[in-house]
């Protein structure tokens, strides 16, 4: 049960959404090209739910579900609704502390990524994401 568009990239849209055999909110990430992309982009957007669901790292979001839908496919995420580091810094650089302290964070989940064979192709503030804890 979708309920809004939370982002779009390119080669998804992500929406909020009521997983509803699991009765919670989650992130629901549907392949832009859906059934009209290459039998290539299907498998690309397939693989990388595939190998995020791998990883285990509490600063990693976690995959939930990974499926097909009409020939869409899909997959369902953690929700993170504490925004992302884009909003958080609004133009203004974080503080000295916090600043190190998220680049640490961010380093050991990079790092986690690239042990499971990921490499983010695009890692900016805007990707970087937020719970509702911080």
């Amino acid at each position: 049960e979708v309920e809004s568009v939370l982002g779009e990239g390119g080669m998804g849209i992500v929406f909020k959404a009521k997983h509803l055999k699991l009765g919670r909110f989650v992130a629901l990430k549907m392949s832009r090209a859906g059934c009209y992309g290459s039998e290539h982009d299907q498998e690309r957007f397939r693989r990388e739910a595939e190998s995020v669901a791998a990883l285990r790292h509490p600063n990693v979001v976690q995959i939930y579900d990974v499926g097909d839908l009409e020939g869409r496919p899909f997959y369902t995420m953690e929700l993170m609704e504490g925004g992302n580091l884009a909003q958080k810094q609004a133009g203004v650089p974080l503080a000295s502390k916090e600043a190190a302290r998220l680049a640490a964070t961010l380093s050991e989940a990079v790092h986690a990524a690239h042990q499971g064979g990921i490499i983010h192709r695009d890692l900016k503030p805007a990707n970087v994401l937020f719970d509702d804890h911080g």
